[in-house]
């Protein structure tokens, strides 16, 4: 079977289980249980759900490194964690190779259109917080900071674009 690794992440670039625990999976799952708050069981037609999934991972990233002591190169590895966590949500949803190469290239353009546009990045408290309660075993806590992140991201995306197109999202 073919690999589902996008030919732009470099296999060497996959986290470590305690990585994963810290960088991925609460996020996943909280971004997930949000997407399905609004009404759609596949996070990755949530487009809202996605850009709260990459500015999560972002986040708990920036907490993780700045908690770490690393080699510049470990540290380019660090930054493509929050598209490779995307990348693996847009690879196992069933879209073609090409699909996925355009969600891909489109959503970190998202993304930064929404910081500099101030709608994501104030979350980052909530994150920090949640980054200290994983670190410290506390996934219940962590899972309700991010939880409540993730909502918020989403609102807040639902509101630019709104504001942005005239439409309201049903979602």
């Amino acid at each position: 079977m073919e690999s589902m690794r996008p030919d732009f992440l470099p296999a060497d670039s996959l986290l470590n289980p305690d990585e994963y625990r810290l960088l991925a999976g609460p996020a996943l799952k909280a971004a997930v249980q949000v997407a399905a708050a609004r009404g759609d069981p596949d996070l990755f037609r949530d487009m809202a759900g996605m850009l709260a999934l990459l500015a999560m991972v972002t986040a708990l990233t920036r907490c993780y490194q700045a908690g770490v002591s690393d080699t510049p190169v470990y540290r380019k590895e660090l930054e493509l964690v929050p598209i490779a966590v995307c990348a693996l949500v847009f690879t196992r949803s069933g879209l073609a190779p090409d699909e996925v190469r355009d969600c891909l290239v489109a959503l970190p353009q998202a993304y930064r259109m929404l910081v500099d546009a101030g709608a994501l990045g104030p979350q980052d408290d909530n994150m920090a917080q949640a980054f200290a309660a994983l670190a410290a075993g506390d996934t219940e806590r962590a899972d309700r900071l991010l939880v409540q992140a993730a909502s918020a991201m989403a609102g807040e995306v639902d509101r630019w674009e709104e504001q942005r197109t005239g439409f309201a999202n049903v979602g």
